[in-house]
């Protein structure tokens, strides 16, 4: 997903409407050439059957406009005698890159559960752990990466993983399929093995029957990027399929505008599972209301403890990571001040909590410019938070010399520094467990 990230909204959408393949900088194919040949062959005829409708004027049209327009002149159409409303819709959808209106979300049976995979965009941290306990239930999942070290590091972490916990909770494993392909990656995946003009592997993409039931965001912190991905991938799920955000500094309720279908659409943040089961539901302000009974209901049988923010109530961080949230910036604003060293709030947070690490140890682990982005997007949406001295402080000393924590070597730990905590960890038998790279 770096690649992904480099590149601007306008850039991204571009090449998604403009380019040979929808996703040129990083997502693969989503439409074939084929369906764009002939597209573009059913503009020219209907230009030239005498509508007087320019070209520029067919993407400010309407499905059902473009539906009447059709049949009108259809006569001049030789391939689309039998064009019907869901041809016109998805030849809408193709040159407007706007889906076209449908029914709203509807609850998958269990048979559908049964062979429709969960897809998971994004093989990092996040996305192998939340594979690990959605393929715990005997049921499909799907994991998408754009980059195959990232895929390959994934299937290393299943190896070793998926196994055991099934062992712990006394379940069957379900198939993991990875890939970086889209195509495959909105279908079952069962096709990934042949080569793409495969009939029978197009005759499942263009149908779309058997896609995943939830598509889970595991991209990085940038509202643009994920507004961008997701805007694109909504056209390429099924009409039913709940597309989740991982995130919990960016809501949903600010991709909403850019989204056709915002009823599917909600946050689902999780921690660091499996060791962590916690995972906090937050609508998008839009999202249809049976979506929460019936995902917290699936959610508890591969053993996630859902939380459900109330309907109509939006908070920025959504529970726990709102009140990490604050003591993140008390600490900077202590640290900032002088008050105490970063060493020192920390022993005395471990000593009075009898916790494992301090806050200033995790956020060298996070990554202290992530920290920073997380805290300067809080402040956007609330300035009464007052936090930009310790922004400022932590750019001046830390992110602007390089110093970004666990990831570069220092941050407000030395390398040394934390060398000696890991140590006195291990002398204390703390287990290692791997982070989450989330704020």
């Amino acid at each position: 997903m770096a690649a992904l990230q480099t590149a601007s909204t306008s850039a991204i959408l571009h090449s998604a409407m403009a380019s040979k393949y929808p996703l040129a900088l990083g997502l693969t194919r989503g439409l074939t050439s084929l369906r764009r040949i002939e597209s573009s062959k059913i503009a020219r005829a209907i230009c030239t059957a005498g509508t007087q409708v320019a070209p520029s004027r067919l993407p400010q049209l309407g499905a059902l406009e473009l539906r009447a327009l059709i049949l009108r002149n259809r006569h001049a159409i030789p391939s689309t005698r039998q064009f019907s409303t869901s041809h016109a819709s998805q030849f809408y959808a193709i040159n407007t890159g706007k889906a076209p209106i449908v029914p709203t979300w509807r609850t998958p049976t269990e048979e559908d559960m049964d062979e429709r995979p969960v897809l998971i965009i994004g093989a990092g941290t996040m996305g192998r752990r939340l594979a690990c306990v959605w393929a715990s239930a005997s049921r499909p999942v799907t994991l998408y990466d754009t980059s195959q070290d990232a895929l390959k590091s994934a299937a290393e972490y299943l190896a070793d993983n998926l196994g055991a916990y099934c062992a712990v909770r006394g379940t069957h494993p379900g198939h993991v399929c990875m890939t970086s392909d889209l195509r495959v990656a909105t279908t079952t995946g069962r096709f990934e093995g042949l080569k793409e003009e495969n009939e029978a592997r197009d005759v499942e993409i263009h149908s779309g029957a058997k896609g995943p039931w939830m598509a889970i965001d595991c991209l990085p912190e940038s509202l643009e990027l994920k507004i961008a991905v997701l805007s694109h991938m909504e056209h390429l799920l099924p009409r039913n399929c709940i597309i989740a955000s991982n995130s919990s500094s960016l809501q949903t309720s600010e991709m909403v505008s850019s989204m056709d279908h915002p009823e599917r659409l909600l946050n689902t943040h999780y921690y660091i599972p499996p060791r962590n089961r916690m995972v906090e539901l937050m609508s998008s302000s839009r999202t249809h209301r049976e979506i929460f009974p019936f995902l917290a209901a699936q959610m508890k049988r591969v053993g996630f403890k859902p939380m459900i923010v109330p309907p109509g109530v939006q908070s920025q961080g959504l529970i726990f990571n709102r009140i990490w949230g604050a003591l993140k910036r008390e600490v900077l604003a202590v640290a900032s001040e002088g008050v105490a060293k970063p060493a020192d709030i920390d022993a005395l947070f471990r000593d009075f909590f009898h916790a494992e690490k301090g806050p200033c140890e995790r956020m060298d682990e996070i990554g202290l410019d992530t920290v920073a982005n997380y805290e300067a997007h809080c402040l956007e949406q609330r300035p009464e938070l007052g936090s930009q001295p310790s922004l400022d402080w932590l750019e001046r000393y830390y992110i602007g010399q390089g110093r970004l924590g666990e990831k570069s070597g220092d941050g407000l730990y030395s390398q040394t520094e934390r060398d000696e905590l890991k140590e006195m960890h291990r002398l204390e038998h703390y287990k290692v467990v791997e982070e989450a790279t989330g704020a």
